[in-house]
């Protein structure tokens, strides 16, 4: 989750400061692709009536609270066996893929994966084969060092 500092961190919105007198928005880290039109909703803060005005904000405050309510430990229910996951190890969660609900990619988003119930999983080659476009289309940039989707491919492909 985003760190804000009154009084000194910006709204990146609108270049003024945030301060205690106003309403604001926090954004966890919920999308990873940095080519992504939400990339700069990203782990950062915004004044909530410059989100208001923006013309991607409320749709970025709804995926935001998708992604919050998704990722609370009694949401981490596997879509393939309907099981909580209560070991760390075996929990995986798909942060937002794609914003472009054109994609392929996009039903994909925000969904959690038991790691044993991945050879279960009906759509385990699809989203194999749509990540994998995705990249090849150039449609995905990281922003660190990780490879986020490489290491999601790979964790998805190799349930053990």
């Amino acid at each position: 989750m985003a760190i804000i500092f009154t009084d000194k961190t910006e709204c990146l919105l609108c270049g003024k400061k945030i301060t205690d007198e106003e309403d604001f928005f926090i954004f966890p880290p919920f999308i990873q692709n940095v080519k992504d039109i939400y990339y700069k909703f990203n782990d950062t803060g915004f004044h909530s009536n410059c989100l208001k005005n923006d013309e991607l904000g409320n749709q970025a405050i709804l995926f935001a609270q998708e992604y919050i309510d998704k990722t609370r430990p009694k949401n981490r229910i596997c879509i393939v066996g309907g099981n909580l996951i209560q070991r760390f190890e075996d929990y995986i969660f798909i942060d937002m893929l794609t914003s472009d609900k054109e994609e392929a990619l996009f039903k994909f988003n925000f969904i959690t994966l038991d790691r044993n119930n991945l050879q279960r999983w009906n759509d385990r080659e699809n989203f194999i084969q749509y990540a994998e476009e995705f990249k090849k289309e150039n449609k995905w940039e990281d922003l660190t060092e990780f490879k986020y989707l490489d290491n999601l491919i790979k964790k998805v492909s190799d349930p053990n």
